[in-house]
């Protein structure tokens, strides 16, 4: 145990020395969360801004506009006159929407001859557009109940008898676990796996990597001491601060961002747990296995963006090829983010993260194993020479 504490303090003596590296380890995970944060922390869409070109000008007309201009969802900019100017301020981003009243707009209600209110949108964000279509055909159908009754009552029907025939067929609906649709809510969990996935191993695995670079590795396998007690002794400082940022970043959705974390604390300690031993051992292993630190930087940049993306996090992973989604399932990231929204968000219990659990305790002990029995034989070196950008090798000049 002595010598395990030994390489520990060791590894903490080197992480307060190196000024980049305490940043990284103790800072670097709340200062992305707080930078990525602030830009969900509204969490929803309001105040979209369209443009209403009214080709009609009647007294319909104007309270259709009104109906846009009091749903909070929307705000409309003056000084749309026609639809060229309307295509315009859409292709330019200064508009996301715009609403096109026809001409006899009015004279078709009152008719019963049909009409159409265009509702055109930038569908370039898809997030933003979807809210678009929703709340633009909510005020339409606002407007639609408004003109049946009207219809209705020159009919001579009484109000009651209004009422049950628009009525004849009514909905409710409840929204569970994120009631507000609070987009901050969906993707800013992800965000805090990731944060902790990638800054957790890419410290990790630049502790080995250095030692490679100063050439003082060779003290530890050249030392009496066995392969998994320098796996420990190695990975202990940085496991403790990744779980503490873990810990940490829950702390700060929950106190800044407003998400509300519903699950067991007892659930989200094993989950995190599991999820920084997994991810630790994984960057010790990759740190044994490198050359130097410019080999973990590139496979660092190479891992984070696939992984995000093939995670099932931000696209259904049934909605994915197959063999993608195999891939997904060999990644602790997936399953970890799966994990966090069942406990955190939906606040589930053990019965419904069993598979999860399992499976992260699979990995974390599949990670830990290769981390621990790594072999202390180093390899012979290269034989050194010149070298031209970062290569092994120096380019022939032939001679002309």
């Amino acid at each position: 145990m002595r010598q395990i504490l030994n390489i520990a303090f060791y590894e903490v003596l080197y992480i307060f020395r190196n000024r980049v590296l305490t940043l990284m380890v103790l800072v670097v995970p709340l200062f992305y969360a707080a930078v990525m944060g602030t830009a969900y922390v509204e969490g929803i869409f309001d105040s979209i801004p369209i443009g209403i070109v009214d080709l009609d000008h009647s007294q319909l007309s104007r309270e259709l506009v009104d109906d846009f201009k009091n749903c909070p969802q929307f705000s409309v900019r003056e000084g749309v006159e026609n639809y060229r100017v309307l295509e315009r301020e859409v292709r330019e981003g200064r508009l996301k929407a715009g609403v096109v009243i026809p001409e006899n707009f009015e004279n078709d209600v009152i008719n019963s001859r049909g009409t159409e209110v265009l509702v055109a949108y930038d569908a370039s964000n898809l997030i933003s557009a979807y809210n678009i279509r929703k709340n633009a055909l909510q005020v339409i159908n606002t407007l639609n109940a408004r003109c049946a009754a009207s219809y209705l009552a020159g009919k001579g029907m009484t109000e009651g008898e209004i009422k049950s025939t628009l009525d004849a067929v009514s909905y409710e609906y409840q929204v569970w676990y994120n009631p507000t649709l609070n987009y901050a809510v969906f993707i800013f969990p992800g965000i805090i796996m990731m944060v902790i996935h990638q800054i957790g191993m890419y410290s990790v695995a630049l502790s080995v990597t250095r030692e490679k670079n100063y050439n003082s590795w060779v003290q530890f396998v050249s030392s009496p001491v066995p392969s998994w007690k320098i796996y420990l002794g190695k990975s202990l400082p940085y496991f403790i601060s990744n779980f503490f940022n873990y810990g940490l970043l829950l702390w700060f959705a929950s106190e800044f961002i407003n998400i509300k974390i519903k699950g067991s604390t007892y659930i989200l300690v094993l989950l995190g747990f599991l999820y920084v031993a997994t991810i630790t051992s994984i960057g010790f292993f990759i740190s044994v296995h490198s050359k130097n630190t410019l080999q973990v930087t590139r496979y660092m940049l190479l891992l984070s963006v696939p992984l995000f993306m093939i995670s099932g996090f931000t696209w259904p992973k049934a909605y994915m090829s197959h063999w993608v989604s195999a891939a997904a399932d060999a990644v602790p990231y997936t399953w970890m983010a799966e994990g966090i929204r069942l406990a955190a968000i939906k606040g589930l219990g053990l019965e419904y993260l069993r598979k999860t659990i399992k499976v992260l305790s699979l990995m974390a002990v599949v990670s830990v194993f290769l981390g621990a029995v790594f072999s202390k034989r180093e390899k012979p070196k290269e034989r050194i020479r010149f070298g031209f950008n970062g290569d092994s090798y120096f380019p022939k000049i032939e001679k002309v």
